[in-house]
Order: C-alpha cells, then sequence, then structure tokens
C-alpha cells in the first residue's frame, strides 16, 4: 500500500501556552514537562529517531529560550538528525505554523506531531511506523493516528472523527458526539497547506476541504496514548509509567 516519496522530516508543534498546567507552566514550555525524569518532547524525538527521520521542524512561541537551550543540549548527545527550531512571532495557530515551516519548499509528505502527545509502545508495531506502512501519497492528503479513548490517559472529550467503513485505515469523517479521538500524530501532504492564502488557521479549514475531497484518512491506534494537557493527566501519565516500567 506504501507508493510514497520518502518521508523524512517531521514537524513538532510546540509553540502553545500551556495554560491549562499552570503554575508549573509558568516556568517551562509544555513540551518540556517531565515524564519519568524527561521531557515530553525527548520521547517524541526518541520516536523520529528511531524511524531514521533526518530532519525535525519545532515551532515556538512560549517561553521560546528554553526549548532553544533543551534542543541544543539535546543535538550534543544526539546528532543524527537535523533539528531546527522556528520562533513564531504571533501564534500561527496548527495550520499557519506548518505553513511558516514548510515555506513551499517542501512538497514531500510530512510527519507533524502535537508536542503534548505521547504514544507509548510496548508491542512491535510503533505509532510512527504505523503511519508511515500505511500513508498512502496517491489517495491521502491526511492520515490521522486515531483512538477510541476508553483506555487513553489526559483526553476528557467525545470523540473527533469516525470511519466511513470497517478498513483500517478508512477514509474518515467528523464525528463529535460519539467518534475516535484524534492523538495528535499524523501524515500529511504539505501541497494542501500551501495553497491557503491566509498566515494563521487552524488544521481544520485544511481537514474539511479533505473530507470534501475524499482525502481524508484515519487509521486505528494500537497503543497507550498520553495526552498531557493537564495537571491531574500529568500525575496519572506518571503514575501508569511507574507501574508498566516504561
Amino acid at each position: 500500500m506504501n507508493k510514497n516519496p520518502i518521508i523524512s522530516e517531521a514537524i513538532i508543534l510546540a509553540a502553545g501556552f500551556g495554560k491549562r498546567m499552570q503554575p508549573l507552566t509558568l516556568d517551562i514550555p509544555k513540551p518540556l514537562v517531565r515524564i519519568m525524569d524527561k521531557p515530553i518532547i525527548y520521547y517524541i524525538l526518541k520516536e523520529l529517531r528511531n524511524h531514521n527521520i533526518k530532519k525535525c521542524f519545532i515551532n515556538v512561541h512560549y517561553l521560546p529560550d528554553k526549548i532553544i537551550e533543551y534542543i541544543e543540549e539535546y543535538k550534543k548527545l544526539y546528532n543524527c538528525m537535523e533539528i531546527i527550531v522556528v520562533k513564531e512571532n504571533i501564534i500561527l495557530d496548527t495550520g499557519g505554523a506548518i505553513k511558516n515551516i514548510n515555506n513551499k519548499n517542501n512538497e514531500k509528505p510530512i510527519i507533524v506531531i502535537n508536542g503534548d502527545s505521547l504514544i507509548v509502545s510496548k508491542k512491535s508495531t510503533s505509532p510512527l511506523s504505523l503511519l508511515l506502512n500505511n500513508y498512502n501519497f496517491t489517495k491521502m492528503d491526511f492520515l490521522l493516528l486515531l483512538d477510541n479513548f476508553k483506555n487513553s490517559i489526559g483526553y476528557y472529550g467525545k470523540g473527533d472523527f469516525s470511519f466511513s467503513n470497517k478498513n483500517n485505515p478508512s477514509k474518515i469523517t467528523r464525528n463529535t458526539n460519539t467518534g475516535l479521538a484524534y492523538t495528535g500524530w499524523q501524515i500529511l501532504n504539505p501541497q494542501v497547506i500551501n495553497h491557503v492564502k491566509v498566515q494563521k488557521f487552524s488544521l481544520n479549514y485544511c481537514y474539511d476541504e479533505s473530507i470534501n475531497n475524499s482525502s481524508f484518512w484515519g487509521i486505528m491506534n494500537t497503543e497507550k496514548w498520553l495526552h498531557i494537557g493537564t495537571m491531574n493527566a500529568l500525575n496519572e501519565a506518571n503514575k501508569w509509567l511507574e507501574n508498566n516500567n516504561k
């Protein structure tokens, strides 16, 4: 099924204020909040390293120097991947951030990961391999990693999307009542971002276009999803990881 150009670049979205995690995030940006003594972003970068991703962009806005400082130290330990931190003077939202980073220079598919989302792999199939092995450039503008969120930590919504059929992966459509949750991990075709005329916009705009064009797909996550958006979620995540020896 995999008929792609080689996917070798990723974006970690890390510009948010983390207001729901105050007072902890008054001094550090949320991607540097520690899980089992390491920042959240460390685990995301590790997953990218494990899949030979050659270049990673990280967008920053809130307390940017702290992320820049951490990445400089990180690169001294792990130099197998080029990491570029991109400052946003104003918050550009998810779509605007990707467009700003991509800058129309790259038309190949790219991995995009939210900086507060972890997938803990205990089986042979990691979240990134699941996306990479099932993304099809000829059919998909987006492939989102979805979760039924029954066993997740930190997600308190009612779902985001539903599969169009029983296949996995499958085309998906919006369902905010009884749907599956979007984990914050995806592969996308940057061409659908580049054509948007405004500077600041949400990826939801592109999602709706993609749904109309039948190029919006999802695949089910098979591992433990930790959405670190609140202090309760952080505490639950640390407790779960301690109990599961991760």
